[in-house]
Formats: C-alpha cells, sequence, structure tokens
C-alpha cells in the first residue's frame, strides 16, 4: 500500500514537472514574439555597428525559440486521446477566445467595435488565425494513427522512425528547403515528427537521455551558445541561413533536453494547485495575443520601451502578468464550456 502511495506521487511530481514545462513554453511564446517584434531580426549591419545588441537579441532567441516544439512534445509524451468533445473543446476554446479578445481590444481602446470583425474572428480563425491553430488542429486529427503506430512498434523501431523523420526533414527541409511541407516548422507535418520524438522520450531509456538535470541544462544552454555564434557569423559573412528555426536539428537537440531537464527535476505537491491553475490555461496566452490582440501585446511593450527606465526589467514583468492574466480570463472560458456544450458530451 505504501508503495502505491509512493508510486502514485510520483507520478504527480513527474506532472508537475512537465506542466511547468508546458507555463514555460508559452511564456517563451510571449518572449519571442516581444523579441522579433520589439527588437527586429539581427541582420550584417547591425552585427558590425551594434554587436552586444545584436548577441542579445540571439541569446533571447536561443532561449525562447524552442516554445512551440516543447508544447508539441509534451503532447507526445502524454498522447492525445482523440475524443469528440475535446476536439469541440479546442475549437470553443479558440473561437470564444477569438471573439473575447476583440472586447477586450475594444474596452482598452486598442480596436473599434465590429460584429463582422468580432464574428470573424469566432469562427473563421482557421484562415485568418493563428499558423498554430491549424497545424495542431490537423496533428488532433492524425493522433489516433499516429498513437496506433506507437503502441504497435518497440522502442527500437520507433527511434529509427524518428531519426529518418528528422534526417529527411533537415536536408529537403531546413538545407535545401525543397519540402514545402515543411516550411520552418509552421506545419503540421514537423508536429507529427516532434509528436513521434515525445513518444520516444517516454519509452526509450538511451544513455544520452539519462544524464542528470543539471547536465541537461547545460546541453540545452550549450546548443543555445553555438546558436548564438552561429547567428552571428553567418549574419556578419552574409549567408542567407535560418540558424533560428522550429526544424533546425540544433532546435531540436536544445527541445530534447529541455524536455529532459523539466522531466528529472522535482516539485512539491503543496504546489499542485498552483501548477495547474497557470499550466491548465496555458494556451490561452497565445490566444491573447493573437487577432486584436497583437495589437494589445504589442502596445504595452511600445509603452514600457518608450516611457520607462530599464524598459527590460518591466518587460519581464509585463510578460509575467499578460500571462497570469490570460490565464485567469481563461477561467470564464472554462465556466462557459463547461455550463454551455459540456453539457452535451455526458
Amino acid at each position: 500500500m505504501a508503495r502505491e502511495i509512493l508510486d502514485k506521487r510520483k507520478a504527480n511530481y513527474r506532472q508537475l514537472n512537465i506542466e511547468l514545462l508546458r507555463i514555460f513554453s508559452m511564456l517563451m511564446v510571449l518572449v519571442i514574439h516581444y523579441n522579433v517584434g520589439t527588437n527586429g531580426q539581427t541582420t550584417h549591419e547591425m552585427v558590425v555597428t551594434e554587436p552586444i545588441k545584436a548577441i542579445g537579441i540571439a541569446s533571447l532567441k536561443s532561449l525562447s525559440f524552442i516554445c512551440v516544439n516543447c508544447f508539441i512534445i509534451i503532447s507526445g509524451y502524454f498522447g492525445i486521446k482523440w475524443k469528440c468533445k475535446g476536439f469541440c473543446n479546442y475549437l470553443f476554446q479558440i473561437s470564444f477566445w477569438g471573439g473575447m479578445i476583440h472586447v477586450i481590444a475594444v474596452v482598452l481602446n486598442c480596436s473599434d467595435f465590429s460584429i463582422l470583425h468580432m464574428l470573424g474572428n469566432m469562427f473563421m480563425f482557421l484562415i485568418n488565425g493563428n499558423w498554430f491553430f491549424v497545424a495542431y488542429l490537423g496533428l488532433y486529427m492524425f493522433a489516433p494513427i499516429l498513437n496506433a503506430y506507437i503502441e504497435k512498434v518497440d522502442t527500437r523501431h520507433l527511434g529509427r522512425m524518428v531519426l529518418v523523420f528528422y534526417l529527411f526533414q533537415t536536408v529537403f527541409g531546413w538545407i535545401f528547403k525543397t519540402c514545402v511541407e515543411f516550411t520552418q516548422g509552421l506545419t503540421f507535418v514537423s508536429f507529427f515528427g516532434l509528436y513521434l520524438l515525445g513518444a520516444y522520450l517516454r519509452k526509450s531509456s538511451m544513455k544520452c537521455f539519462l544524464f542528470p538535470a543539471k547536465v541537461d541544462m547545460m546541453m540545452y544552454l550549450g546548443v543555445g551558445v553555438i546558436c548564438v555564434i552561429g547567428s552571428m557569423l553567418t549574419n556578419y559573412i552574409g549567408i542567407q541561413k535560418d540558424v533560428y528555426s522550429y526544424i533546425s536539428p540544433l532546435q531540436i537537440i536544445q527541445t530534447i533536453y529541455l524536455f529532459l531537464f523539466f522531466k528529472k527535476i522535482h516539485v512539491s505537491e503543496r504546489y499542485h494547485k498552483l501548477v495547474l491553475f497557470f499550466s491548465s490555461s496555458a494556451f490561452s496566452a497565445l490566444l491573447m495575443h493573437s487577432w486584436d490582440g497583437v495589437r494589445l501585446y504589442g502596445n504595452g511593450l511600445r509603452w514600457i520601451d518608450d516611457s520607462l527606465p530599464v524598459p527590460f526589467c518591466f518587460t519581464v514583468i509585463y510578460i509575467v502578468l499578460f500571462f497570469c492574466t490570460a490565464c485567469c480570463l481563461d477561467k470564464i472560458r472554462i465556466f462557459a464550456w463547461n455550463h454551455s456544450l459540456a453539457k452535451v458530451f455526458k
């Protein structure tokens, strides 16, 4: 009995660790959009005339660019259990936020009210919304097929499949860019690979995955340093190469070791409710700065940059508060779902 309780506690710890990564991933989504929107891209001129700024931009990218990859690997690690209720909940979540963010933007004078615009957000999000919505929808729809394959094959066969996938993606998607199906990782095809990789990390016991957590963090940071150096060199020389890409092998390696780091750390059970409160609504951080939220999020960042001293410090606070606000507002969506469409599936 004591052993069962201990095993249950270990499962809770492990789940909290991964849920922390879910939170971290969505915070990094906000960081990467801040970095690109405020600081722009590194260029040859910036590397030559403002090397410190260029290194700073590249460093932020190195820390945050794997945000989407981590989010998908979590799905692969746990496995998407396809249910009509879950599918409808995903669509409802995006639709609800499409309408709510327009109302919020109007209240904060970031947009003029338009019923057609709001309805467009709510019901046309698969056409004019964030690319992630469609890509994850594709992954969700194909998840039963991927799950059947994962359950049928042994770990070695799955590992070979993951290796072949990433060899093909790296050569034809990242190096030569001859396969439009990959498009820098902004498609559900790339999500397939990440999903399989997440499942492989769950099943595999390879020695390179069994390092202590601090070594995993060093690997994550070390590859990040390599990316910074690569970015500086390619921009200085003038080589048009996307060092930072969701399908770059460097970012894939970073994703693996950041995931393994969170998988191995321990989180006290006393933080269970707090972690789940934010992780269950973490996706709302992306939703809150989509559609009209792009301007809303950007206005706050620009005001901080123009009006406050040491803007970077205040930007960190702003990003954390923006994330927390999104998670709190998402509870309205959860309440609406639980008291409306969710009852249909009971």
